[in-house]
């Protein structure tokens, strides 16, 4: 009976365990059905995933239209998606069947997902949305002269444009006409009319211009980087497909001298609504490119042109009548062309002796009667009007000298003016200041003449082609010039011919691998072979024997290893440029070059100084930045080198020459140089040397103090600056400290303290230990009275700059980058008279512990001047303006939140990455000047205080945003903004807001840096 029982309470047992068991089991099948289920479902939601991509990447081109913001946040999940699904099947097949049961939950809420995904995936109105686009820049352009000819003209262009069947319209005439101003007036309106007319591009063609080149100036225009597709078909592919998307576009092609296709560049005419315009001076052209209407643009009447030459001449006073009739006769020689008016014109500005006007006249006809010329040559010799009458034979050769730089090209003022200087066109004088200032004196004069035109904010000049053309042509009378820039002669060898009578060639940016030839060229003053990465299988080894008198020679950017030993020989050679030839490494013997004034070898592959330098007692301006020189052997060189203006060391690996050997050079004017310990640099500055300089650059890296715990530092341990290098072509009066311990006790210690030039312009601080206020680092800069620009970045122990009662007062750009103690810009009290009111330009990255930038005091008071303010990832910020400070004693000022804050020169303000910000300002703060509002990643901002203007018009009261032109954020940020400051502030500012994605933030700021760089070199000279 036990037996019995006992085998019942088994099978009793068995029963209790077998209903988990069984369970056990469903749980695995409906486990794995649902693993099965959620890899289909996966497999549906990555072929919707593909084919949306497959969608947004044809439409890449197409830069009206982008991906809607709910795709980009689904395609996100959809790959967080996979992630997770691919994570839980992997943990589901490690585990066994009992431990697998918590997984169906898991399983069965991914699915849900999936489904939600597949859904919100089906996007019933689209997956993109059209691009408000900026159609381009308005082109600067002069008034229009003539109310018939030129006006008519502008309206037939305009007329053929808004007919649908003409695609193509060339417009030509002779050179200077005025083609292109006609044109550019149509650019500027085709600007205005973008809903009709679409996208509008300009491309300048130079003579050189081949296709590919055309190809590439317009896929820069659509942002598509094809440079490394060879196949022309290919090239022509892309760029129709780019085009053709755009559905309604204008592209004007300005100053065409040969036919390209449209077909063969790719542009898809009589598509849509794709439309070209050309300008050349050759009705063939135009014919070639297949335009469907051709207009010509023909001289101004009389009328027009006396209207023009009175406006150019800008008299104050009338002319009197026998002025008028012989100005009137001289307008009459031009013959309407607009240039030769102009350029007559202002030939003759301050000219009031009638005995000069005749003479201007008998020149004038004298050279244009009785020629049976085409009206080309006609156009050369009117313009030559203006060339003869510079009345100065150099300054007729340097404009000629222009002619060397290829076409359309921005020629560096500096640049120039050491070419001309070395050729000996600017006479020798006492110093390198005032053979520059001759220069720019002598390129302001050939400006005003309109022979030359300023461009790059007066950093550069160019030569308008016409006027290029006729100095070539002027200079090929005796076979002088040999002009060949800008162009692939490689398969053209034959086009360089070596004349024994040429005075000068221009072979720049040639694109040359080799020059195999000899040349004879006795004459030969001027060779200017820069080119990047030319002339790689070098130069023969007599390729200089026969170039006695050769003054002026630019091997820049070439690939050479080494020079040909002809060089040697080159005994008048005044000027050798080898700088950023990256592969050279051995220069021969310079030792007979005794006229040598200029040698610049800066970022080439130098690793020792040319042989025969110490014997260049001539020289005046030494660049060897960037190289890698190892020896002490200019240090020998430089008590010969005593006629030293301009010495560049910076860059390098270490010192290379001494503080006694720098002291003796006393004609120095520029000094750019590396200072390996604080004590070093100390010991310069007590010599007072740097008050001679007119420029100066010092780098002190890795420097201690006081100067007898300096463990001093040989070339072998000298560690290189490695912050972005800047461009220096401008340059002031500049010192940069980097990896300097600066907080060591020295207040009451004057050998121990920092000594800083008293005319510095420039401060830079990296990655140094910092005392806790900035002005404690030196005492120099409580009197530094010309400081322009001041940066500090990746610095430790500096609390605040400074008190306001000792700011410097001179300050325009201040750039602050990770300074993590940092807590407070500058201490205010309500007593101090002082103003820091130069201050225009504030940069504040990755301080994290700065609460705010201002008090309202500060505002008012100090900061009136200031423009732009940039404030990027200060995770404390809590307001930029506050309305209190709590002062060291702990005394609060009065609370000022509702009042009026008065900002009259600021244009921009730029916010991104501040989590804790909270408010700009708590009150209402005045835009009178306010252009641009950028606010990124700053989640608790929910107020503006920004101010409605009420104007009256019409007779009625009107809220405007004027002069505020654009507020750009996220959109989320932008919905969630309460409105205080006035009923109507939402709708008033509503038009002006611009959607900006919140992953663009780190690039915008990166963008607002390099303007704030840019605002840093407007500060200094362009000198090098």
């Amino acid at each position: 009976m036990e037996y019995v029982d006992a085998i019942l309470a088994s099978i009793g047992l068995l029963k209790d365990l077998w209903s988990p068991i069984s369970d056990c089991f469903n749980y695995q099948k409906i486990l794995d059905e649902n693993c099965t289920t959620l890899r289909d479902k996966m497999e549906r939601l990555k072929g919707r995933e593909d084919d949306i991509n497959t969608i947004l990447k044809n439409v890449q081109y197409d830069h009206r239209k982008k991906e809607k913001k709910e795709v980009e946040n689904w395609l996100i999940e959809v790959q967080h998606m996979k992630d997770r699904a691919q994570k839980i099947e992997q943990e589901a097949a490690k585990k066994r069947c009992f431990s697998r049961l918590r997984f169906l939950s898991q399983f069965e809420a991914n699915i849900k997902q999936v489904d939600e995904l597949l859904e919100l995936g089906k996007f019933p109105n689209g997956i993109l949305i059209d691009v408000h686009q900026d159609e381009g820049m308005t082109l600067l352009t002069t008034q229009l002269i003539g109310e018939t000819t030129t006006k008519r003209i502008l309206e037939n262009i305009w007329t053929c444009l808004e007919k649908g069947e003409i695609q193509s319209i060339g417009v030509w005439g002779m050179g200077g006409i005025g083609k292109t101003t006609v044109v550019t007036h149509i650019y500027n309106r085709l600007l205005e009319n973008g809903s009709t007319f679409g996208q509008v591009y300009w491309v300048t063609v130079s003579q050189e211009s081949s296709t590919r080149d055309l190809q590439d100036d317009i896929a820069k225009k659509l942002n598509i980087d094809f440079s490394e597709e060879g196949d022309d078909n290919k090239r022509s592919a892309l760029l129709f497909k780019a085009l053709q998307k755009l559905k309604k576009f204008v592209l004007v092609f300005d100053d065409m001298w040969e036919v390209h296709e449209p077909e063969r560049v790719g542009i898809p005419l009589g598509v849509d609504g794709g439309k070209l315009i050309i300008t050349t001076r050759l009705r063939n052209i135009c014919l070639g490119m297949g335009c469907r209407e051709i207009i010509k643009v023909e001289s101004l009447s009389t009328e027009e042109a006396w209207e023009l030459f009175n406006k150019t001449l800008g008299r104050y006073s009338a002319l009197n009548r026998e002025e008028e009739e012989i100005a009137k006769d001289i307008v009459k020689e031009c013959a309407g062309l607009p240039l030769a008016i102009v350029t007559t014109a202002k030939s003759m500005r301050g000219v009031y002796d009638i005995c000069e006007w005749r003479n201007a006249l008998n020149e004038l006809r004298g050279r244009t009667q009785g020629l049976t010329i085409d009206m080309e040559n006609g156009v050369f010799k009117i313009l030559e009007f203006s060339y003869d009458r510079l009345n100065d034979e150099k300054l007729r050769d340097c404009l000629l000298y222009c002619a060397l730089f290829p076409e359309d090209y921005m020629i560096r003022r500096v640049s120039l003016i050491k070419y001309w200087i070395a050729e000996g066109m600017v006479g020798e004088m006492e110093t390198r200041r005032a053979e520059f200032d001759r220069g720019h004196a002598i390129l302001n004069k050939l400006e005003n003449v309109c022979l030359l035109e300023r461009c790059e904010n007066g950093k550069c000049v160019k030569m308008h082609d016409v006027i290029r053309d006729m100095a070539i042509r002027i200079s090929a009378r005796n076979s002088r010039f040999m002009v060949r820039p800008g162009k692939n002669l490689n398969d053209l060898l034959n086009e360089i011919e070596w004349f024994e009578d040429l005075e000068r060639v221009s072979l720049m940016h040639s694109q040359l691998s080799s020059l195999k030839s000899v040349p004879n060229c006795p004459k030969l003053s001027t060779l200017l072979l820069p080119s990047w990465h030319g002339l790689c299988e070098g130069l023969p080894n007599a390729f200089f024997v026969h170039m006695p008198s050769l003054k002026v020679l630019d091997l820049s950017y070439l690939d050479i290893s080494s020079l040909p030993d002809s060089i040697s020989n080159l005994v008048n050679l005044r000027a050798l440029f080898l700088c950023h030839c990256r592969k050279l490494n051995h220069v021969p013997s310079l030792a007979k070059l005794k006229e040598l004034r200029e040698l610049d070898l800066s970022e080439s592959r130098m690793t020792e100084l040319p042989a025969g330098i110490e014997q260049l007692a001539l020289l005046k301006c030494l660049a060897l930045r960037g190289l890698s020189i190892e020896d002490m052997s200019l240090s020998r060189a430089l008590p010969n080198l005593l006629h030293l203006q301009c010495l560049r060391l910076d860059d390098m690996g270490f010192l290379i020459v001494g503080i006694e050997e720098l002291i003796e050079l006393r004609k120095l004017e520029i000094l750019c140089i590396n200072l390996s310990s604080l004590h070093k640099f100390d010991s310069y500055i007590r010599t007072k040397h740097y008050q001679r300089l007119t420029h100066y650059y010092f780098e002190i890296c890795g420097g201690v103090w006081p100067p007898g715990n300096s463990p001093g530092r040989e070339p072998g341990n000298f560690q290189r600056w490695d912050g972005v290098p800047r461009a220096r072509n401008s340059l002031g009066k500049e010192v940069a400290l980097w990896r300097c311990d600066l907080n060591q006790g020295r207040e009451d210690n004057d050998d121990c303290q920092l000594m800083l030039p008293t005319n510095i312009q420039l401060l830079e601080i990296k990655e140094c230990s910092l005392p806790t206020s900035l002005l404690d680092v030196s005492p120099s800069l409580k009197i530094a009275r010309d400081l322009k620009v001041c940066s500090i970045s990746n610095c430790k122990g500096v609390e605040h700059l400074w008190c306001m009662e000792d700011c410097v007062a001179s300050l325009n750009n201040l750039y602050l980058r990770e300074l993590p103690d940092l807590n407070v810009l500058f201490k205010f009290r309500p007593r101090n008279n002082v103003s820091c009111s130069s201050l225009k330009h504030l940069e504040v990255n990755i301080c994290g512990n700065l609460k705010h930038l201002f008090t309202h005091e500060l505002v008012n008071h100090h900061l009136k001047n200031l423009r732009t303010i940039s404030v990027d990832n200060c995770e404390q910020m809590e307001d930029i303006i506050a309305a209190t400070e709590v002062e060291e004693e702990g005394e609060e000022i009065d609370e000022m939140n509702n009042l009026l804050l008065y900002f009259p020169n600021l244009k921009r303000l730029e916010l991104a990455r501040l989590p804790e910000l909270k408010s700009i300002w708590k009150g209402t703060m005045t835009r009178d000047s306010l252009q641009q509002l950028e606010v990124s990643q700053c989640p608790k901002l929910r107020r503006l205080p920004l101010s409605v203007h009420i104007t009256d018009g019409d007779g009625e009261r009107r809220a405007s945003a004027s002069p505020l032109k654009v507020i750009q954020g996220e959109t989320t940020w932008w919905k969630r903004l309460e409105w205080d400051t006035h009923p109507h502030a939402q709708s008033v500012f509503q038009p002006l807001f611009r959607q900006k994605s919140s992953n663009n933030a780190t690039l915008v700021m990166r963008e607002f840096l390099f303007l704030g760089r840019d605002h840093l070199m407007d500060v200094f000279e362009e000198i090098l």
